[in-house]
Formats: structure tokens, C-alpha cells, sequence
């Protein structure tokens, strides 16, 4: 985040005692997914100007992604108005370690423990956090080519809409972040010596897995393999999903596998 001296700016209102009033706060986010939205949202709540950035031109309620949030943050956040308290969640309570059984392509259940959680659908949240920003400017396909601090010690943001100077900016830019060389030159994430490949699918799929669909109605699993582990859960479907219903039975399953690349592999697109 970077931020400058803030100047009182005279809008011509004036207060019931005829003292003037300063302008709000002017605040650009760099970057419009759930970080994003949640500045957003706390600005907006402050009584800020706010405005939001976002790179991508796409519908970012679609993304079928599942997240996890423990459950006293997720109850927080419904208590403060972030979430709407009628965002469908798919809570379980215990985690279950699962590995294959030696030779063969079965699995054999390792331990399992109390670990609540509360499962989520990412564009779910997304929106919901989206609609709790209100009326918060919010500029889709608009990728942000830089951010520096002009003369006056103010934030400009500069994008294809031209420059526009911010008392305060924040960057929910992901990895190949504005922010970050505007505060950094030169730093550059080192990548993890891992992929994680991750997604959600239908429960069509384990349509002829019974057992397994009846363990992931109560938890979520961590599966261990050579080299890796996979973590799956169920997530609430999306009105694109399932039926078309917010109800517990639209559900999906969300998995997010962890593992090497073969060696000397270059991950692709």
C-alpha cells in the first residue's frame, strides 16, 4: 500500500457550524478480486472515494474455484456485513488423511481429526463481497501499467483511462504486481518448486463412487501420493451449476492438487 499526506480539499459544503468540508478520501485498488473487494469494501465504509482496477474483461462471479475459511473468520465477516449472511457455505468438521493402499488403486484411511472449516465457491464470494462494496467505482478490463508519486506527493495510477492522482493505493495485484515494483524496484517472487493444478467438477463425476461421495458429505480429505497430495471438499454450486439453486444439494466437488513437475518440465499455459 502506499499512501500521501493527506491535504484537505474545499468542496464548497460547509457544515451546520459553516466549517468547510474536506473532500473524501481518494482511494484506488489496484486489483478487483476477493483482496480487492474486501479494501474496497472498508474503504467504501470509511467514507472514501474509491475506485477498483481490475485486469481481466471476464464475468469473475463465474470462477467455480473453491476457498476455504476457517470458520470464526467466516463468522466475522458475516458479523461485520463484509458477507452476505445468505452466501451458501458448505461447512464440515473433520479432515481425513487418506494414501493408497500399496499395489493397487484403492485408498486406505490414514487418520482423521476435528478440523472445521467452511468451504466456499470463489465467485460466490466474490459477488457477495462485490455487492457489499455498493457503489464503489469498479473498472473491469482495466490493467494498471504503473503506479509512482507525483511532485506533490500524491499516488498516480496510470492506465489506458490516462493517470489519476489517489490519496492512498492499494495493490491486490497478485504476482506480477504494479505495487510492489512502485514500493520495491526490482523485486521479483521467486517461484515455489511445485504446481498446484486446482478446479471444481460436478458430483456426476463420482456418480459411481458412492463411498467416496459420502465421506466428502462430512469432510474434506487430503490425499498423499509420492511426490504431492491432493486436498478435496465440497463447495456450494454457483446458478450456473448443478440445478440452477443456491440449496444444499447443488454442490461441486473442489480439489486442489499439489506435486513436482517431471524434471526439466516447463510448466505450461
Amino acid at each position: 500500500m502506499t499512501t500521501a499526506p493527506r491535504t484537505a480539499r474545499n468542496t464548497g459544503a460547509t457544515s451546520g457550524k459553516g466549517r468547510d468540508v474536506a473532500a473524501a478520501l481518494r482511494i484506488g485498488v489496484i486489483g478487483g478480486s476477493i483482496a480487492g473487494c474486501a479494501a474496497a469494501v472498508a474503504g467504501s465504509r470509511a467514507g472514501a472515494d474509491v475506485t477498483v482496477y481490475e485486469r481481466s474483461g471476464a464475468e469473475l462471479q463465474d470462477r467455480g474455484f473453491g476457498i476455504v475459511i476457517p470458520p470464526p473468520l467466516h463468522a466475522e465477516l458475516v458479523g461485520s456485513g463484509y458477507l452476505d449472511t445468505a452466501m451458501p457455505t458448505a461447512p464440515v468438521g473433520t479432515r481425513v488423511w487418506l494414501t493408497r493402499e500399496p499395489g493397487g488403486r484403492s485408498a486406505r484411511e490414514l487418520a482423521r481429526q476435528p478440523s472445521p472449516v467452511t468451504p466456499c465457491n470463489w465467485g460466490l464470494l466474490w459477488r457477495s463481497l462485490r455487492a457489499s462494496a455498493g457503489t464503489v467505482r469498479y473498472l473491469r478490463g482495466q490493467p494498471v501499467a504503473s503506479v509512482r508519486a507525483d511532485t506533490a506527493g500524491r499516488a498516480v495510477i496510470t492506465s489506458a483511462r490516462g493517470e489519476e492522482p489517489y490519496d492512498v493505493v492499494v495493490g491486490a495485484d497478485g504476482h506480477a504486481s504494479a505495487t510492489r515494483q512502485s514500493l520495491a524496484p526490482g523485486l521479483r517472487p521467486e517461484p515455489a518448486p511445485y504446481l498446484v493444478w486446482r478446479g471444481a467438477i460436478p458430483l456426476g463425476a463420482l456418480a459411481g463412487h458412492p463411498r467416496e461421495l459420502d465421506l466428502l458429505r462430512g469432510a474434506w480429505v487430503t490425499l498423499g501420493f509420492p511426490g504431492g497430495h491432493g486436498i478435496f471438499y465440497l463447495i456450494p454450486g454457483g446458478p450456473q451449476d448443478g440445478d440452477g439453486s443456491t440449496g444444499p444439494g447443488n454442490r461441486l466437488l473442489a480439489y486442489a492438487v499439489y506435486g513436482r513437475p517431471p524434471e526439466g518440465a516447463e510448466p505450461g499455459p
